[in-house]
């Protein structure tokens, strides 16, 4: 088997400490970093590693510039499974997410592949939560039932066929987009036991362990080494843990903290000791090569969700395109003195909350919607002067909205 994983650079102390344990567990197998970034310069890391533009994906230089960092990093994982096969001649792919750590070989997924299996998941939770922690059973419906911080797949065809339709939706539909039903990669992945007659679902309790499932298979220490939920412990997966915070089980959730882990809480203590061994406080400081526009300038969000260009990567990231984005937006009427651009109009696509209280279809919700715009928007989207809506500096704008939010209270208007 040939094992992967994908991450910027500034991960690369936890795809390190990854790589480091997939060789201890399997001495001699082969692994790949693929990077949602440019290339490193250090030779030596270099060596096992692949940068993006290298899998020649069609659209690359629009995913770069339409989906964040984590899309990124989740979108080309079909590619990368390709690229594995197609050009590295393996026969079955494994992919690991770069914040696990293996302790030993995967002996269950190499004998599903022995006895038929095209691909191998393993699910979230196998038993519903009993209490009203986060994460709860609707985060996970709404998040995937497979968790693709691992994935196995044969170089069989149906497995092929389904790589081929998952390739297809990430590429242009890899968002995080929860209240639409969009988690990028993962969610997609809910199709797998529709679409692929041979999925073999590994319910193994040693597998996977992480956050979302520790409290129904506890980590214990026994004779033969660690076990959880009774089973020999296989790779631990940890997500949310915080470099530099030894007191931090994991940021993502609220039912398990450092002192009820039991010894799930050594096991983040000394992954966290590998981190700072692997310098990732230094990659941590690696800026990403698709954050920017050419001068320096960050993409905001909205301005990810555009239309796409169709160009290379370099005239796609030269500058912000300042015509399309602030003329004033077709689809929706507009009212006097309160315009919407197409900016405006893709950062309230992004909010229910602001759809909620803003809706444009009423010009009391225009209105309410552009004051909130000027106020607020420039702070929580990194928005520059000049993505603001024409007529006056972002300052004034701000100042005529509060003075015209006073004069409708004065007014007795809400």
């Amino acid at each position: 088997m040939h094992y992967f994983t994908i991450c910027a650079r500034n991960y690369l102390g936890y795809a390190l400490t990854l790589r480091d344990s997939v060789l201890r567990a399997e001495p001699g197998a082969r692994f790949t970093i693929f990077l949602a970034d440019d290339q490193v310069d250090d030779a030596e890391v270099a060596a096992f590693t692949v940068p993006a533009q290298a899998l020649n994906i069609p659209g690359f230089a629009d995913m770069c510039f339409r989906y964040t960092l984590m899309e990124l990093s989740t979108a080309i994982k079909p590619y990368c499974f390709d690229h594995v096969f197609d050009q590295m001649g393996a026969a079955r792919a494994v992919y690991l997410d770069p914040d696990i750590e293996v302790f030993r070989p995967l002996d269950a997924v190499r004998q599903a592949f022995d006895a038929g299996a095209s691909a191998v998941l393993t699910p979230h939770i196998l038993q519903p939560y009993q209490d009203n922690k986060t994460p709860g059973d609707l985060d996970i419906l709404s998040s995937g039932t497979f968790n693709l911080g691992f994935g196995a797949f044969a170089k069989v065809p149906e497995a092929r066929d389904f790589i081929t339709w998952w390739g297809r939706k990430t590429r242009t539909d890899c968002y995080v987009d929860l209240p639409r039903g969009k988690f990028v990669d993962q969610k997609w992945v809910d199709f797998a036991p529709s679409f692929l007659a041979d999925l073999h679902v590994l319910r193994d309790p040693g597998y996977n362990v992480a956050y979302w499932n520790l409290s129904g298979r506890p980590v214990e220490a026994g004779p033969d080494g660690l076990t959880a939920g009774g089973a020999p412990l296989v790779f631990f997966h940890f997500s949310g843990v915080v470099p530099g915070d030894r007191t931090v089980f994991s940021k993502h959730q609220d039912r398990i903290t450092m002192d009820t882990a039991g010894p799930a809480a050594d096991l983040v203590r000394a992954y966290l000791d590998q981190l700072d061994a692997k310098g990732q406080a230094s990659w941590a400081s690696t800026p990403y090569a698709y954050a920017c526009y050419e001068d320096g300038t960050p993409i905001p969000p909205p301005v990810r969700r555009g239309p796409l260009t169709g160009g290379d990567l370099a005239t796609t990231l030269k500058a912000y395109d300042s015509t399309y984005w602030n003329a004033l937006s077709p689809d929706v009427e507009q009212s006097d003195g309160a315009p919407v651009t197409r900016l405006m109009l893709a950062v309230h696509a992004m909010r229910t909350d602001l759809q909620e209280t803003f809706p444009l279809t009423s010009e009391s919700g225009r209105k309410g919607f552009h004051a909130w715009f000027i106020t607020h928007a420039g702070r929580e989207q990194r928005l520059t002067d000049e993505m603001m809506p024409a007529g006056s500096s972002r300052q004034s704008q701000i100042t005529a909205a509060m003075r015209r939010t006073a004069s409708r209270l004065r007014n007795g208007k809400r």
